[in-house]
């Protein structure tokens, strides 16, 4: 009799310790306050959120809808990566203001208990559009052109005068706020840099390299273009950019891929 109590008794508290084990997992929620359905996904790596694979959810959160997601077991303490976006990519949450971390746009990190994550509408821009087209997870860009630029005289061309090597200029741009830089040095020979980059809150397309001690080493930018009419040389171009890359003085222009 004994023996059988003691059985008992220790299933109670196996069954007991799973089931406060269920109930401290984090619930999840997640609010859209847009106007507009987003397509949302969550990850649970930066690899995989830079790359877009395994994805720990996706769904289309419609507009003001409060999404949450009981079949998705959510780790306290753990980072998870997510990425939303409307139909037309105008508003997203691809923006890392706290550089060099993604920050709150990006990662969160549930705790035990209720987590309510908010989908701003104020996340607006067209620096997704321009360096993401169509969801991918990265673009190529190469130079076609060079200038230099004042208020007085706008943009002058200085391609003809370039040699081959300070012609060179190419960029793959990476979800991950991250970049690949390939030119040539004095002697001709191809080199590369790896560049992070902060993607500035704009209503163009625009991220800025930043160096290690966290100064500017340039940026792209579209929305100002030679092609445009001066003063202002705006463009609605979105396979078009300006770049001011590091340890140049010109202002490349670049075309995607």
């Amino acid at each position: 009799m004994k023996k059988t109590i003691v059985i008992v008794l220790s299933l109670l508290v196996v069954l007991g310790s799973c089931k406060k084990k269920s109930s401290d997992a984090p619930r999840v929620s997640f609010n859209n306050r847009l106007d507009k359905q987003v397509t949302l996904s969550v990850y649970a790596s930066m690899t995989d959120y830079a790359n877009g694979t395994n994805a720990v959810l996706r769904k289309s959160v419609k507009a003001g809808e409060i999404a949450s997601f009981e079949d998705v077991k959510f780790t306290a303490g753990k980072t998870y990566y997510m990425d939303w976006f409307t139909d037309d990519f105008y508003r997203n949450n691809w923006y890392n203001d706290a550089y060099p971390e993604p920050g709150t746009r990006v990662a969160f990190t549930p705790a035990t208990g209720d987590n309510s994550y908010y989908l701003d509408p104020s996340f607006a821009g067209n620096s997704r559009m321009v360096f993401l087209a169509d969801n991918d997870v990265s673009s190529s860009w190469h130079a076609i052109n060079a200038y230099m630029y004042s208020a007085s005289t706008g943009y002058v061309s200085f391609w003809s005068s370039l040699s081959e090597s300070d012609r060179f200029k190419q960029v793959k741009v990476y979800k991950g706020f991250n970049a690949d830089f390939n030119y040539k040095d004095a002697t001709g020979k191809l080199a590369n840099s790896s560049l992070n980059f902060k993607v500035q809150h704009s209503q163009n397309g625009y991220i800025e390299f930043m160096g290690a001690d966290g100064k500017s080493l340039g940026y792209m930018m579209s929305g100002m273009l030679p092609t445009g009419a001066a003063p202002d040389y705006y463009s609605a171009a979105k396979d078009t950019v300006m770049a001011l890359l590091p340890n140049s003085d010109y202002y490349y222009m670049m075309i995607r891929d």
